[in-house]
């Protein structure tokens, strides 16, 4: 903006300085046709000064067609500043809107994987929770079979004492019943 503006004073600037030279230009030729005018009145003793002032007209034409030459090339160069200017500006607007375009895409890309990661945590925990209860069900179906199998072991324990008990009666109680048999069937046992 800065740069357009100085320039915008600077073309304000030459165009002011021009119209003045301009205004100076067309106030000499019309001096130059006033003194011609004159000359013609008395071209035999002014013949010289006519000839003076017709190069004189000469110089400021060919400094006006100059002039004129360079006012058109300042122009151009202005419009193509002006050109430059706003190709860079539709550039670097088109920078801003791409930069702004990237943040967002960013954004949404860092949302994305922040919901990606949560999905990712929350079926982790999910999971783990799953295979605490399978693990603890599988416990209690352990434990509840080894509580079985020692209830029977304690049952079949039982058993096994008083089946030895028992055995162990049969025995005494044969024992006896073979010493009585013996007593009975052989007096010179004693």
């Amino acid at each position: 903006h800065d740069a357009i503006q100085k320039a915008d004073l600077e073309d304000a600037e030459a165009l002011k300085r021009y119209a003045t030279q301009k205004e100076k230009s067309e106030q000499l030729v019309a001096e130059n046709i006033d003194r011609q005018d004159e000359a013609w009145r008395k071209i035999q003793e002014l013949e010289r000064a006519l000839q003076r002032l017709g190069t004189e007209r000469f110089e400021e034409v060919k400094r006006r067609i100059e002039e004129n030459d360079r006012e058109e090339r300042r122009r151009v160069e202005y419009q193509q500043f002006l050109d430059v200017c706003g190709q860079h500006k539709k550039l670097l607007e088109l920078s801003v809107y791409n930069c702004d375009l990237s943040l967002r895409c960013t954004g949404m890309v860092e949302e994305l994987v922040a919901e990606s990661c949560s999905a990712i945590k929350s079926r982790h925990d999910k999971t783990g929770e799953e295979l605490a209860d399978l693990r603890l069900q599988v416990h209690q179906e352990y434990l509840e079979a080894f509580r079985r199998l020692y209830k029977t072991l304690g049952q079949l324990v039982y058993k096994k004492e008083k089946r030895l008990e028992e055995i162990d009666r049969q025995i005494r109680t044969t024992h006896i019943q073979l010493e009585f048999a013996i007593e009975t069937f052989d007096p010179n046992a004693k």
